[in-house]
């Protein structure tokens, strides 16, 4: 295999490399991922089992037509495999007198033609006996968004790609690489590859394997907590939607009951500044204040008792917007970074545009993508 020149190779098997692999695939190129960890781990962005879907953006109207494009190829990816990756239970965003997220979602919903039903306190304790909102609070249902399983997202998507000439090294750490007009070298501790073009999906290592840019990355450690319920059948999917909501507690989100007891929550807001080399790794139950907090204040039937709880991290930018661009200096490099704890929905579209960037070379990325917008 090292004597082999790939027409790509992947620095990081993650979420976005596994993507990418996938995209590549499906055009015919040759591809090399490698990957320092297993296929599918805990040490990284992706753990936790589940991720939100959601349309009705309140990060920026911006990202609707590329949440639209991810949809389709989720369920694409759904009717290829016969298996379920996205399971549609809807979302309620609640705001807090105050708070504005869940009303930037109906703005964007609105200038986009998302379905994003606007209903107060009342209504949304009528319609959810799980939900007891105080007076006052107030947000949007939209019944199209929900749950993305993550495992079987990423094994599928890998699956796919392995249709093709994709071969993935798990468990080998990438030592060092190179760019040259002829093409790119990588060297790893068990080998040496050589490539046409190189892309870097490194996750919360991007810092490091990019640091000739000077990325304005911040990794954060992140928690996630199952917390226990009295009443299961009120969180089951189908019965109990997804959930973001914004209040003095925090920005707290949350699942239904999915393949493990609890619904698993957590806060997007915050978070400590860290390193994937010297972060915490144990999930505190102390730490699960805000979810027990918010489910206090807001649900019927969900306890104080944590079950569980997993760290992940955020690679955050300064406004939150991911980076897909190519090397500046290197344009044989194609680079995907900060995904800033909203990234996943996004994975199929995001790996559609890395291999447009790597394999054409008049693709541009998305303006509010581009690394040139730091200066």
């Amino acid at each position: 295999m090292a004597d082999r020149t790939w027409d790509v190779i992947i620095l990081g098997g993650g979420t976005m490399g596994t993507a990418a692999a996938w995209a590549l695939s499906l055009r015919g190129a040759s591809v090399l991922v490698l990957e320092q960890f297993g296929h599918i781990h805990t040490m990284g962005s992706h753990g936790g089992g589940t991720r939100i879907f959601r349309h009705a953006y309140a990060e920026g109207p911006e990202y609707v037509p590329l949440m639209f494009r991810a949809d389709d190829l989720w369920c694409s990816l759904e009717n290829q495999l016969g298996t379920s990756i996205l399971h549609r239970v809807g979302i309620l965003e609640m705001d807090a007198p105050g708070y504005d997220h869940a009303k930037r979602a109906r703005a964007s919903a609105e200038r986009n033609g998302v379905e994003f039903e606007w209903i107060d306190a009342a209504e949304i304790r009528k319609r959810w006996s799980a939900f007891n909102p105080p007076d006052g609070w107030e947000g949007g249902y939209s019944p199209i968004a929900g749950f993305l399983d993550v495992e079987a997202g990423l094994s599928g998507l890998l699956a796919v790609a392995r249709r093709g000439d994709v071969t993935l090294h798990a468990d080998e750490p990438v030592v060092s690489w190179e760019s040259t007009t002829g093409g790119v070298q990588v060297r790893t501790a068990k080998g040496a590859y050589s490539g046409g073009k190189l892309i870097v999906t490194a996750g919360p290592w991007a810092g490091d394997v990019l640091s000739d840019l000077g990325l304005p990355l911040e990794v954060v450690r992140k928690d996630n907590f199952w917390i226990d319920v009295d009443q299961p059948a009120l969180f089951q999917p189908g019965v109990f939607p997804v959930f973001a909501t914004a209040s003095d507690i925090g920005e707290v989100y949350g699942f239904p009951i999915f393949r493990r007891p609890g619904i698993k929550m957590a806060e997007h807001r915050g978070g400590e500044t860290t390193t994937p080399q010297t972060i915490d790794r144990l999930a505190k139950d102390e730490e699960a204040q805000s979810c027990v907090d918010l489910a206090a204040v807001a649900m019927n039937g969900a306890s104080r008792r944590v079950i569980n709880g997993v760290i992940c991290m955020y690679t955050r930018t300064p406004d939150d917007h991911f980076i897909v661009d190519r090397h500046p200096a290197k344009p044989n490099v194609v680079l995907a970074a900060g995904f800033s704890g909203h990234g996943f929905k996004f994975t199929p579209a995001i790996g559609e545009q890395l291999a447009n960037l790597a394999l054409d070379q008049d693709a541009e990325p998305f303006s509010i993508f581009r690394i040139d917008r730091f200066g």
